[in-house]
């Protein structure tokens, strides 16, 4: 059974393959926004911000489920703080 487990384990695995450490973090980079544009006729769009990347139900959780999502966008926060897109 545990032969089984690990092989079902496809993020301890990635981790063994490439290793990397489960307790490292990410080190920090460029502050970035995230800047989803929903609508809801098609005519008017609402920007939604995010500090990290969205999930559908995280924006479903600002807008509710019926708006259609128009366009995510990345901004990357400069050193001088000038925003510049990706």
């Amino acid at each position: 059974m545990t032969a089984i487990m690990e092989n079902n384990d496809f993020i301890g695995r990635l981790r063994r393959k490439l290793g990397t450490d489960a307790g490292k973090t990410k080190p920090e980079g460029p502050a970035r926004r995230f800047i989803v544009q929903v609508t809801r006729d098609g005519r008017d769009v609402q920007r939604l911000v995010f500090d990290h990347p969205p999930s559908i139900g995280a924006i479903a959780a600002r807008v509710g489920t019926e708006p259609y999502v128009v366009s995510v966008e990345v901004m990357e926060m400069g050193a001088a703080g000038t925003i510049a897109a990706e």
